[in-house]
């Protein structure tokens, strides 16, 4: 239960293509999270990291002349206090998201209009969005950091003066994986069936 709240935190917070058995229970498990976190709501990614974030020590040991209430708690109030600073940084970035995506190309005033913006609020977004959707990806070495950077989003841009220019680089979905996923589940319906057709 723990690792799929926090699977849906991630990919609220960082949406990429899982696997399609896993992303059934997922949906099936957490999908009210999830819409609640995809709409903003700081309470629910609060509640999602409280439930399912590991136990954090403090490494300091307390003053036990005159500790304080709750010394017990707070390794845990700093690493959530550092977590919900990370959602409000990226609160936004599924709206833009949303609107790269079904543009080409499009001026930056025209866009931050959309979204009730300044510009310079608006290019930060797209800024932070472009910062946040990078890992190093590894293509040589044994090292994990010895990687680029590369973009992991399904929608790249990059902006011109006052025009963003937006890529899609979705990868095409595979649907030989998924039919022969449901033929090997019809298969074992079938096998199960005849199982109880022959008791009977």
């Amino acid at each position: 239960e723990q690792m799929f709240t926090l699977l849906a935190v991630c990919l609220t917070l960082y949406p990429m293509r899982i696997d399609e058995s896993v992303h059934s229970q997922l949906r099936e498990k957490c999908g009210e999270k999830m819409i609640r976190m995809q709409k903003g709501d700081l309470q629910a990614f609060e509640d999602s990291f409280s439930f399912s974030c590991p136990k954090f020590l403090s490494p300091v040991a307390p003053n036990y002349e005159a500790p304080p209430a709750n010394y017990h708690k707070e390794a845990f109030m700093a690493q959530l206090k550092v977590f919900i600073d990370e959602v409000q940084q990226q609160i936004a970035l599924p709206v833009v998201r949303s609107y790269l995506k079904l543009y080409t190309t499009m001026p930056v005033p025209k866009l931050a209009g959309f979204l009730d913006m300044t510009e310079e609020e608006f290019r930060t977004h797209l800024l932070c969005f472009k910062h946040k959707m990078s890992n190093v990806t590894s293509s040589k070495g044994t090292g994990g950091l010895d990687g680029e950077f590369q973009s992991a989003s399904e929608v790249d841009f990059f902006i011109d003066k006052d025009m963003v220019h937006i890529a899609d680089t979705k990868v095409a979905r595979r649907y030989g994986d998924f039919f022969i996923r449901q033929i090997h589940k019809f298969e074992e319906m079938k096998r199960s069936f005849g199982e109880l057709q022959t008791k009977s």
